[in-house]
């Protein structure tokens, strides 16, 4: 454990270092309003901030969770930016999806905060397929709500990438945002750059030993790049097995930087203003 104190505290140093000439971090994906932050939210965010992070964009899933999004929001309006939207896995069995797409719209016409972007919303097929067509439908609907609100998309892709491009491709220059958790091929990667206007979010799983991602990232642009947690999941190397949190964001930075082989100074100028560009 002390070592994992003295691996963070190097972190931060290093954080402190990058930041000193008035940059910041970004982290673009992370669920703070989740139950497990409920014992120490304010400590969490407190920590991300000291690590040199001043920008968390919280993204939804469902109306189960909608309340505490937004009371997050709320509660640290200088810090967090809230993004609404249903998850992939939300439509998964779930006959009452369109009623929850209804709320989607509900909030964004009533506005209890300043949305910041459509999601977390895409399609994954990993844990069913049986409901493509209505991931697909929903999908559809909610790229639709982000032309309408001119809104940056939070797009989750999992085991679905042959299926998500024709979906995208034919509103190509009217859709922006950021593939979340972007672990695909190179050919993927590329044909993201075909549609213009995408970054591809990349977090603690490029510390993984034999990460299949990271020769894909020697090659992406670095301009490409956005920063995220995906907080409380995906905790990086040398955190593994506790829960992960927004003050990680410069153990990714570092990563990203001996990756690209770059200064980690260099990977926060571009990640924040690629994530600027997108959300704020």
């Amino acid at each position: 454990m002390e070592s994992l104190r003295q691996t963070h505290r190097e972190a931060v140093a290093a954080a402190s270092s990058a930041v000193s000439g008035g940059g910041y971090y970004v982290d673009t994906h992370a669920h703070l309003f989740d139950a497990d932050f409920d014992s120490d939210r304010a400590e969490t965010v407190a920590r991300a901030v000291a690590a040199g992070v001043q920008k968390i964009v919280l993204p939804a899933v469902d109306s189960h969770s909608h309340r505490a999004l937004i009371d997050t929001a709320r509660q640290f309006p200088e810090i967090c930016r809230a993004a609404i939207g249903m998850h992939p896995t939300s439509v998964n069995e779930n006959t009452k999806w369109r009623d929850e797409l209804q709320i989607v719209r509900n909030l964004l016409r009533d506005r209890p905060v300043e949305w910041c972007a459509i999601g977390e919303v895409g399609l994954d097929l990993h844990w069913s397929t049986s409901s493509l067509t209505e991931q697909c439908q929903a999908l559809v609907i909610q790229m639709q709500l982000a032309i309408e609100y001119d809104l940056p998309l939070i797009l989750h892709v999992r085991d679905a990438w042959n299926e998500i491009f024709p979906l995208l491709e034919p509103l190509r220059g009217q859709i922006r945002g950021v593939f979340h958790s972007f672990q695909g091929t190179l050919k993927d990667y590329r044909q993201i750059q075909e549609l213009g206007g995408f970054a591809v979010g990349i977090g603690g799983f490029i510390t993984y030993k034999n990460s299949s991602v990271v020769p894909v990232l020697e090659q992406i642009e670095l301009t490409d790049i956005v920063l995220e947690t995906d907080a409380p999941y995906l905790t990086p190397v040398p955190f593994r097995g506790t829960r992960n949190e927004s003050a990680h964001i410069p153990v990714i930075a570092e990563k990203v930087a001996e990756i690209k082989g770059v200064p980690v100074e260099a990977v926060l100028a571009a990640t924040t203003a690629r994530a600027r560009q997108i959300f704020f």
